[in-house]
């Protein structure tokens, strides 16, 4: 056969790899030599989307490879219809993430699906905002266009922008015709193409056996959306240990590009030795790879030649040339500015200011670092802050978004020096009433860095000035600069209250959970944590939210009021009330209610049961039963509402987190430009333009080149989407790590000591029962588990497999012949938890304690229960792929 090829190949080789070492690829076995169908060619797959016949799409691997489904989506064209691939041989060797071409199957194949319950909207539900493209808007009525939710017009005056997208302006498929798919019934189909190949080609994995008398030996990658993959002996030849112990090391390796038609698994070269499989940094390296962070917090040469070595702080005569405030102390606009962050934060990327004005007024700023002006548009640098659109926070460190020079220094509003930043102020009063509003970027100085616990001291009347460090304020000044502070902090929580109540009667939802957080002899040791607690959200943490909160949707109405369709919104729908059934059922059985009605009747009905054993498990619950908040362009609004349901409000989204969230670096720079418009159309109707005459192209504005097309802008939506989900799994298997880690030092300890039990108890609630697993909440951890119904590893200790009704939410468990307990979701357990040391890598159990012998029921009272299922094909049951 030829070279073969790799997907991204790496531009610096870690090993050479003999030609001969890598052999002609047989077939797995004879049984597999006809596993998978031949693709069609690239012009049979144009010619078919084309004409109808196919369609393209993304694959969507929502669970496990191994699972007998997967998805294919479009968003742009399919308006939330997804395409069901069944079994392993329509899915035709496609990974999660390719762009693939799919036939759609006869009707007669297609399921049939559940009847989606929308939420009904009451007269507190939020106004959802439409925004008509230009062309529509210009045809109307100047009092029928666009509006704000405010009433505010739309202003029409920027053109519309081409496409900079050459890849989209190349693509044959560009003008295919929009496919007329049912959102009545669960359409499906088979793979024939490869379009593009996106998924991801590194994986960390582990060997499934020994490597001895065996030609290819397979290894599991970590990420579990991929099927095993498969290494010739030959490749093993560089890594002695690997080869002596095959199963108790981590490799690095790249899949290869070809997948025939004739192998039941894919193949992959390695690329490197990772390390043992227990060592806590192998394991983390592992945690992020199969979660799409394959980086380290080290950049590149050209990423860091574009970074200033010190702040550009502007002289007098730019300030006034750029339209930059000055609003250090002693300075005419000066603030006095703080800021307030967990003890451990580094990147401190927001800062806040309140001035009493008399008269029942306050002057509130809100500071944002102004990292657009550190990151050139289209550099290597920001090209690379998009590839990871986030920073990822594990429990030992961050990898961050961008270099450590930036969002540590230069950017953080840390008190050693001057800052850029970008600033949105009102002028309202004690109850959060906006009589006036100011944004624009500006020069600050920190006087003070608080922890939440400083400003939570402040509100609670108790606050030791000795607790904070005032070492950069000259010890005359600061007494004041105390009295400045506990002014600053009273005068913020005061509004915030306001703020948040308001908020919370229109409907806005307060569902933050306890975190658990770690306790380390040194933290920034590699050792394992010497204890945990559980972390919940105070009055200080509350105090910046809202604040935030506030900015973010007035920054979004900004955006859209100048640049409608060009903008970056995010977005969080309404939920599917059927999602909710099992747990109103559950609360129903114990006599609560739980009204999804709307946002409103959510919030009233959690704040009824906030005083259930059990209320953790149920917002973890709630939250599950949500959609996800995503990131769009705003022009996708005739698609869907741009509304955020969680927050109650008609717009949303993200500016103040611009350091860690490539999103925020995005509607940075929209703002930017949008405050440019306005200010150009304000200066044209003063000198005599008539509005409709006002046409303002990206070239009329100073940072105009700022601004992309939507396609554009959707294609940056996309991957912040991806990408924000991806680091928060990252986040959780940390903390499981973590608390692995921790579970096997106090199992060395005990056994040191003599001590044969050390095991933990909690209090777990069943949240999900599914047909091969059922989830557990994890209580007192804030912890998800998932056990498998077959006892066949023996970490349980009922018998057999479980009867379960995976439809109905409920199981029945046998804990001895004849006798089971019956669970269905919020059936509550104690569980016993500890380290699992014949486990290859680092995990634990979690262990159902048997209940009283005199709850069980019979065989004949578990059968009528949960009757088996009926014989599949008889009806359609989509899991969990609509949206």
């Amino acid at each position: 056969m030829g070279k073969t090829r790799f997907f991204n190949k790496p531009a610096r080789r870690e090993r050479s790899v003999p030609t001969q070492c890598v052999p002609a690829l047989a077939p797995s076995t004879p049984a597999q030599r006809e596993s998978f169908t031949p693709y069609i060619t690239r012009e049979e797959a144009i010619e078919g989307v084309m004409s109808g016949k196919y369609v393209r799409g993304t694959v969507a691997i929502n669970k496990k490879y191994s699972s007998a489904i997967c998805f294919v989506r479009n968003a742009k064209q399919w308006n939330d219809v997804d395409i069901l691939i069944e079994g392993k041989t329509d899915r035709n060797r496609a990974f999660n993430g390719d762009v693939v071409i799919v036939e759609i199957k006869p009707e007669e194949e297609w399921k049939s699906k559940d009847k989606e319950k929308p939420t009904n909207h009451d007269a507190a539900a939020v106004t959802s905002v439409h925004i008509r493209s230009r062309e529509e808007d210009m045809k109307l009525p100047k009092d029928q266009r666009s509006k704000l939710p405010d009433n505010r017009p739309v202003c029409r005056a920027l053109a519309v922008l081409q496409s900079r997208n050459k890849q989209a302006e190349e693509d044959p498929l560009a003008d295919a015709p929009k496919p007329n798919l049912s959102k009545d019934m669960l359409i499906t189909g088979r793979i024939v193409h490869i379009w593009k190949q996106d998924h991801q080609t590194k994986h960390v994995a582990r060997a499934l056996g020994p490597a001895e008398r065996k030609t290819w030996i397979r290894f599991a990658s970590y990420d579990d959306k991929y099927p095993h993959i498969e290494v010739h002996r030959n490749d093993l030849k560089e890594f002695q240990p690997l080869l002596e112990n095959t199963e108790g090391f981590l490799v690095y390796l790249e899949l290869m590009r070809e997948w025939g038609d004739k192998r039941f698994f894919p193949q992959a070269r390695i690329l490197k030795l990772l390390g043992a499989a227990d060592q806590v940094e192998v394991e983390s390296r592992a945690i992020l790879v199969q979660n799409g962070t394959d980086y380290t917090d080290e950049f590149d040469e050209e990423c860091m030649k574009v970074i200033p070595d010190k702040v550009p702080i502007p002289s007098e005569a730019e300030l006034l040339k750029e339209g930059r405030r000055d609003m250090r102390l002693g300075a005419k606009h000066e603030r006095f500015v703080c800021t307030i962050d967990p003890a451990t934060a580094r990147d401190l990327d927001d800062a806040l200011s309140c001035h009493d004005l008399g008269g029942g007024h306050y002057r509130v700023s809100v500071h944002i670092a102004d990292v657009c002006t550190f990151v050139p548009f289209g550099s290597a640098l920001d090209q690379e802050a998009l590839k990871r659109a986030t920073s990822v926070y594990l429990v030992q460190k961050v990898i961050p978004m961008l270099p450590r020079k930036l969002c540590e220094e230069h950017c953080s509003l840390n008190t050693l020096g001057d800052k850029l930043a970008f600033t949105v102020e009102w002028v309202m009063d004690a109850k959060g009433n906006i009589t006036s509003e100011w944004m624009g970027q500006t020069v600050i100085r920190n006087q003070c860095k608080l922890a939440y616990e400083n400003a939570q001291s402040i509100i609670d009347g108790n606050f030791d000035p000795n607790s904070i460090d005032l070492a950069h304020i000259s010890p005359s000044r600061r007494a004041w600069t105390v009295e400045r502070i506990k002014e600053s902090v009273k005068g913020l929580w005061k509004i915030a209250e306001h703020i948040r109540a308001a908020r919370h009667a229109r409907g806005a939802l307060s569902l933050n959970q306890a975190k658990m957080y770690f306790d380390f002899e040194d933290y920034n040791s590699n050792m394992a944590p010497k204890g945990w607690h559980m972390h919940e959200t105070a009055e200080a943490n509350w105090l910046v939210e809202e604040f935030m909160v506030l900015a973010n949707a007035r920054v979004t109405e900004k955006c859209i009021e100048y640049c409608p369709e060009v903008s970056l919104a995010r977005y969080h729908s309404p939920p599917d009330a059927s999602r909710f059934e099992s747990l109103i059922k559950a609360l129903g059985e114990q006599g609560l209610k739980l009204n999804v009605g709307s946002g409103k009747a959510l919030s009233t009905s959690l704040d009824n049961i906030s005083k259930h054993p059990q209320i953790e498990a149920i917002r973890a619950l709630t939250i599950r039963c949500m959609m996800l908040a995503k990131y769009c362009c705003t022009s996708e609004s005739a698609d869907h509402s741009l509304s955020h349901f969680a927050l109650n409000l008609p717009l949303y989204t993200h500016f103040t987190s611009p350091i860690r969230r490539y999103a925020d670096l995005v509607v940075h720079r929209v703002l930017k430009v949008a405050l440019e418009i306005e200010a150009l159309v304000k200066r044209k109707l003063r000198e005599g333009v008539a509005e409709e005459d006002i046409v303002v192209t990206p070239d009329d504005v100073p940072s105009g080149y700022l601004l992309l097309p939507e396609a554009d802008v959707t294609e940056i939506a996309l991957r912040c989407n991806t990408r924000k989900e991806e680091a928060r799994k990252a986040s959780d298997q940390s903390i499981v790590l973590y608390y692995c880690l921790y579970l096997q030092s106090l199992y060395k300890r005990w056994e040191a000591d003599g001590r044969t039990e050390y095991k933990e108890r909690h209090k777990a609630t069943l949240t999900k029962v599914q047909e091969k697993s059922f989830n557990i909440f994890v209580e007192s951890l804030g912890l998800d588990r998932e056990l498998f119904h077959d006892n066949g590893h023996k970490d349980q200790r009922w018998l057999g497999t479980n009867k379960k009704n995976a439809k109905q939410g409920s199981m029945c468990i046998q804990w001895e012949e004849g006798l089971f307990e019956e669970a269905s979701v919020l059936h509550r357990w104690d569980v016993l938890v500890w380290y699992k040391k014949e486990s290859k890598n680092l995990d634990f159990v979690c262990q159902i304690c048997p209940p009283d012998r005199s709850t069980l029921i019979s065989e004949k009272e578990a059968e009528a229960a949960c009757p088996p299922k009926l014989p599949t094909g008889e009806k359609g049951d989509r899991k969990g792929g609509g949206k």
